[in-house]
């Protein structure tokens, strides 16, 4: 029911977690920025048997802070805290926060939204993700940003993204070659 805010759930709060690792939030930068402890927070990632009320309470207001902001990224340190975050959610298949519905995401049997998991499609998806890639350089505040920062707020590889955007300039080279032909 929309409008009901309910008690966050062990599994919640675990799927919170999860989707916080997926855009580069480690445990130990989650920790650090809200104050939890680093072991808490991997015990209940690990067992969510281990997540009292409390936890789940404070996991879902770590979760309302963070899950659209950047991870600090200034240090190697961090870099490589954040790096390891997202790898261990993508072999995990862990999905990012969009992809939970808020009344789902504390359900047992709660699913991520269909469609979150991209399909493999690479006609057409290329030219729409480096389109989406221009806009958030331009529009979006991002002019300074590297290619991995972009593709994180795209919620893709950095792999991918390059590949999109190296389609895209074939592309453009073969349009500018057809018009001059």
């Amino acid at each position: 029911m929309k409008g009901v805010d309910r008690a966050p759930t062990p599994v919640g709060a675990q799927r919170r977690l999860q989707a916080l690792l997926n855009r580069s939030w480690s445990l130990p930068t989650i920790a650090n920025v809200t104050g939890m402890r680093t072991p808490q927070l991997a015990r209940a990632l690990d067992n969510s048997a281990t997540i009292t009320p409390k936890l789940a309470a404070e996991i879902r207001t770590a979760y309302d802070l963070l899950w659209n902001a950047e991870p600090p990224r200034a240090t190697q340190a961090e870099r490589d805290l954040g790096d390891a975050a997202r790898s261990r959610a993508e072999d995990c298949g862990w999905p990012p926060p969009l992809a939970w519905d808020d009344d789902q995401i504390d359900q047992p049997e709660g699913r991520p939204a269909d469609g979150w998991r991209p399909d493999g499609r690479s006609i057409g998806r290329s030219a729409d993700l480096a389109e989406d890639a221009t806009f958030i350089r331009t529009a979006g505040g991002y002019q300074q940003a590297t290619t991995r920062e972009i593709a994180m707020r795209l919620g893709v590889s950095r792999a991918r993204l390059e590949k999109a955007l190296s389609r895209q300039r074939s592309a453009g080279s073969r349009g500018r070659e057809l018009e001059a032909g």
